[in-house]
């Protein structure tokens, strides 16, 4: 397999994650004030009741690896009925 072949491939496979978060003007200072660092967004009759997001914002060198920078994990948690 030619080395082009292979990055073909592996583009092919790369992913895009895109975040839009939106902040009121206070949520804006507290961040910057070192205030809060944690956001939990709760449910609404527009989503699902059962899904929560919670998102932690860090300082992290500039040269940070992406790992460093971003974690995404996603939990299944099961009703016991």
């Amino acid at each position: 397999m030619t080395d082009h072949l292979k990055e073909s491939i592996l583009i092919g496979m790369s992913k895009d994650y895109n975040i839009q978060l939106g902040l009121t003007h206070e949520d804006i200072t507290s961040l910057l004030n070192g205030e809060i660092s944690t956001f939990n967004f709760v449910p609404t009759q527009d989503t699902d009741y059962n899904d929560r997001i919670s998102i932690s914002i860090k300082e992290v060198e500039e040269d940070a690896t992406l790992s460093e920078c971003m974690n995404l994990s996603v939990d299944n948690i099961s009703a016991i009925s």
